[in-house]
């Protein structure tokens, strides 16, 4: 039997972009300072959690939250390792526009409905095609991009030299962390908000993903 392996998948703490309502996947803003108090709130609640290792996406955003955690932390802190493949969704075109005119010209692009409309009726992986297809540009990440991506960070993860049952802390992005969900966990509403500094948390064992829960 292979090792246990604990993921506690953190979304960033709130950023300026983010008070905006602003588009904000591979662009950066930094924490707010609700961002950093509700990061800090995260850390004291994991306090005890002892992780063997570290990761964030190489944002800044990620890497100023996960050191707010592992500030609180009572047992000797990994080094954080940086890494592409777990950044947000890249929104191409869309990127620093406001998120409901974003979104709005995503769904009217797929036969004039609303956001709100559309989020009842399409997949996770669907809404990523279509946000690529929306896009002025194109450049916006569709699915099999973004999965093909997130997946290679995963798999490097649980490959790592486990001598035992372990926790790993990944500091992400809400996007990224609903589609991890989708994919790997049957039976999870992917629909509700993943908020800021919030924690998702995933076992790995014998080849298959299991889903803990939410810490919202």
């Amino acid at each position: 039997m292979s090792p246990k392996i604990s993921l506690y998948l953190v979304r960033h703490g709130e950023t300026y972009l983010n008070r905006y309502g602003k588009m904000q996947g591979w662009s950066d803003s930094p924490l707010t300072d609700e961002g950093r108090v509700v990061a800090t709130a995260t850390g004291q609640r994991l306090a005890d959690t002892e992780f063997a290792y570290v990761y964030t996406s190489d944002s800044g955003r990620t890497l100023e939250t996960a050191e707010l955690i592992l500030n609180e932390s009572r047992h000797p802190v990994p080094v954080i390792n940086r890494i592409k493949a777990f950044r947000e969704t890249f929104f191409g075109g869309f990127e620093g526009e406001y998120s409901k005119v974003a979104l709005g010209k995503i769904a009217e692009n797929n036969a004039g409905v609303s956001f709100a409309e559309l989020m009842q009726t399409v997949t996770v992986a669907e809404f990523a095609d279509m946000t690529k297809k929306a896009d002025p540009y194109h450049h916006a990440e569709n699915f099999e991009e973004l999965w093909t991506r997130i997946r290679g960070g995963l798999q490097t993860v649980i490959d790592l030299d486990y001598t035992g049952d372990a926790k790993v802390l990944i500091v992400t992005h809400g996007n990224t962390i609903r589609n991890i969900v989708n994919q790997l966990c049957e039976g999870v509403d992917v629909t509700i908000e993943i908020k800021n500094a919030s924690v998702t948390i995933l076992e790995h064992e014998d080849g298959q993903f299991k889903w803990i829960g939410f810490d919202q």
